[in-house]
């Protein structure tokens, strides 16, 4: 059986607070959006309703945000 997003050992980023750590702090932020992911870098800015990551502008709503070590290999879109 596959393990879900919920599963993972990783730290969920919901609240302002977290968010804010994120960005203090430079961690990778992974984003997914319907069980799949996105994209992932360095948190770049947010407001209420969005998160900027890689110069790209994701909703806080639709879309989850996993702050996690950085990937051994670069995804590009």
């Amino acid at each position: 059986m596959q393990k879900g997003w919920d599963d993972m050992n990783q730290t969920r980023l919901q609240f302002d607070a977290d968010f804010d750590n994120a960005l203090f702090f430079g961690q990778y932020v992974m984003v997914v959006t319907d069980e799949k992911y996105t994209c992932g870098g360095l948190l770049e800015g947010y407001d209420d309703n969005c998160v900027w990551i890689r110069g790209k502008k994701h909703s806080r709503l639709k879309s989850s945000f996993i702050q996690m070590p950085p990937l051994d290999i670069d995804i590009s879109w």
